[in-house]
């Protein structure tokens, strides 16, 4: 019996000066998240370029980024990020212009939100 209660001593000890590490689940979500992160990228390019077109044409942004298809983008899926958010285009008190991702978290205000000046 003593042996036991000193070999689950021991296990305890390993385990506990190992630290905090994370579980494969939540690395394979960080890796997960980079990739979109990265393929992101694209995607905000290619709907800031057609806000730009459509500005040149209409001498603003549209209101709404559906007014972006079919003319300027081809099809609305465009319009959402990697993560399943729909990209918002939102303006500041001067009127400028910005292209927002929710990022991982889906919620926009938040730090990992990605935002592109127009």
């Amino acid at each position: 019996m003593l042996i036991i209660l000193i070999a689950l001593l021991v296990a305890m000890v390993l385990y506990l000066g190992k630290g905090h590490q994370a579980d494969p689940v939540s690395q394979a979500n960080s890796s997960l998240d980079k990739a979109k992160a990265v393929s992101l990228e694209p995607i905000m390019q290619q709907v800031a370029a057609a806000l730009d077109a459509y500005a040149n044409e209409n001498g603003d942004h549209p209101e709404d980024l559906e007014k972006l298809v079919p003319h300027y983008l081809p099809r609305t899926d465009l319009l959402v990020d990697p993560w399943g958010t729909r990209l918002r285009l939102e303006k500041d008190e001067r009127q400028d212009s910005f292209l927002i991702c929710a990022g991982p978290d889906r919620l926009f205000a938040t730090s990992d939100d990605n935002r592109r000046s127009l």
